[in-house]
């Protein structure tokens, strides 16, 4: 068994394997960078090229180019305020405010640091739990599921801190929104109006681009010229990256526990690894001694989602590998993967094709941090996106948006939906409506819905009195109100944005 994992572990620098991850890292890396092209649009555009590969090298290949699709998107969201992906949607939070400070450099040492250690604890927790994967897994049922997703919902509240109400309606809007389309639970058509194209509900990237690209567009547009960065000269000097990296270290607790966070979110099969980096950002908010700084373009909030988003694809890749099941819709297509090249995942794969299993562990870590590598080389050429005309920089991303819309599903109603939740964008911009709560609430809305309503079935009123169900209620508990316990126990004045 050692020597399956020895050799799995060290599989990937073999001549015949290296050389298909780094062909995979940069397609990965260019589609993270294009807003909507996601890591599912990756994997399911490099599918059919590997036909007749063998199965490390066919993995390889698209493990290379999956693992760092977060890594471009950080990217864009800490320079643009446009997610690459939905993953990154949190990062925005923080990380677009330090670089209109001028701090470009350190928030995108701090992200892709994140990411490539983060990537690196969930790889190690895949390696470790392979063995005894199954029971943990198993242990988990459709209440405990309903109430990580609960756990997720309630950041709401976190988000819309500075104004609790705006929040609340922002993510309610959201929440209605994922309604549209046939219920999960019945079957019957809600909110249709006699459409049969919205009878599909929503897709999630013209929502997500409209309601967080669409504003940065116009405010670029009407800005006669102004740009991004706010400061007359970009900080984005190899010190000042390094700095960023060295913040991984001085906040090394909270890395760890959102690492944590991540890699446990992935291993739980149809939570779906949205979740994770929102639930990242709330209890690191909810944790710190400074909660008013989170939002201003604080470096714990660039941390605490980069490190979960990559932390929570060795989680999802664990549920894929030891049963069968995909931990996020990545894995789903990485499951299809799999029948291609004659591989059939589950228990069974364990004990066949161990050494496979520790290479894909491998990969991934490997592939995280070369990407983060790559990134941080081109950080200082990437930078000089947040110093261009807002006049020409926003018809560019406007088309690149557009073009992501509609390549994310193949749809041409996706880009008037684009442009109608662009204008909701717009206005909940200017009346200060909590934008993140809103996406939030899409996410997550539809999957609270469904595992409720399977729970209250299936196990009845009191589904929620399960060992497991009660522990995840009380973190929700701690979590939402650590921060006020902290500051009642420790007689300090608790601070609000509102008040600083």
């Amino acid at each position: 068994m050692i020597d399956q994992m020895i050799s799995g572990l060290l599989s990937i620098f073999h001549l015949n394997v290296l050389p298909y991850i780094f062909l995979g890292l940069p397609v990965g890396l260019l589609f993270g960078l294009l807003p909507g092209l996601s890591g599912v649009t990756t994997l399911a555009i490099l599918m059919p090229f590997i036909y007749g590969m063998e199965p490390v090298k066919a993995l390889a290949f698209l493990l290379g180019a999956w693992s760092v699709c977060n890594n471009g998107g950080t990217v864009t969201a800490v320079l643009l305020n446009i997610p690459g992906d939905t993953a990154n949607a949190a990062t925005m939070l923080d990380g677009y405010p330090m670089t209109q400070k001028g701090l470009a450099g350190r928030a995108l040492g701090n992200a892709l640091s994140a990411s490539a250690f983060g990537g690196l604890f969930g790889g190690i927790v895949l390696i470790v739990l392979i063995f005894v994967a199954r029971p943990l897994i198993m242990a988990f049922g459709l209440p405990e599921f309903f109430f990580l997703i609960f756990l997720g919902l309630c950041f709401i509240a976190v988000l819309g801190s500075e104004s609790p109400i705006k929040g609340f309606i922002s993510g309610a809007i959201g929440i209605t929104l994922s309604f549209f389309g046939i219920s999960v639970l019945t079957g019957e058509p809600r909110f249709a109006f006699g459409s049969l194209r919205l009878l599909d509900g929503f897709n999630i990237v013209p929502i997500g681009l409209g309601v967080f690209a669409m504003p940065e567009v116009v405010e670029l547009i009407i800005s006669r010229g102004g740009t991004i960065a706010k400061v007359d000269k970009a900080n984005v000097s190899s010190g000042q990256i390094w700095e960023g990296t060295k913040d991984i270290f001085r906040h090394f607790k909270l890395f760890l526990m959102c690492s944590a966070i991540g890699t446990f979110i992935g291993i739980v099969p149809g939570v779906g690894g949205n979740v994770a980096p929102w639930v990242a950002y709330g209890v690191a908010k909810q944790t710190s001694k400074h909660p008013e700084k989170f939002g201003t373009g604080c470096v714990e909030g660039v941390i605490a989602p980069e490190a979960s988003n990559n932390g929570k694809e060795g989680g999802a890749l664990l549920t894929t590998l030891a049963l069968g099941i995909p931990g996020s819709a990545g894995m789903a297509l990485l499951l299809g993967a799999f029948l291609m090249v004659g591989l059939d995942p589950g228990p069974m794969f364990l004990k066949d094709h161990l050494d496979l299993a520790f290479s894909m562990a491998s990969t991934v870590i490997f592939a995280n941090f070369l990407g983060s590598a790559v990134m941080m080389a081109l950080s200082k050429k990437l930078s000089a996106i947040s110093y261009i005309r807002g006049t020409m920089l926003g018809p560019i991303i406007l088309v690149l948006c557009v073009f992501g819309a509609y390549c994310a599903s193949n749809d041409l109603w996706d880009i008037p939906f684009f442009f109608i939740f662009g204008a909701l964008g717009v206005a909940m911009n200017a009346y200060h409506y909590n934008r993140a709560a809103l996406f939030l609430g899409f996410v997550l809305g539809v999957m609270a819905e469904k595992y409720f309503g399977l729970s209250l079935s299936t196990y009845g009123p009191l589904f929620f009195l399960r060992p497991i169900s009660l522990a995840i209620i009380a973190t929700t508990i701690v979590v939402l109100f650590y921060n006020k316990f902290r500051v009642a126990l420790s007689g300090e004045k608790y601070v609000t944005k509102a008040n600083a």
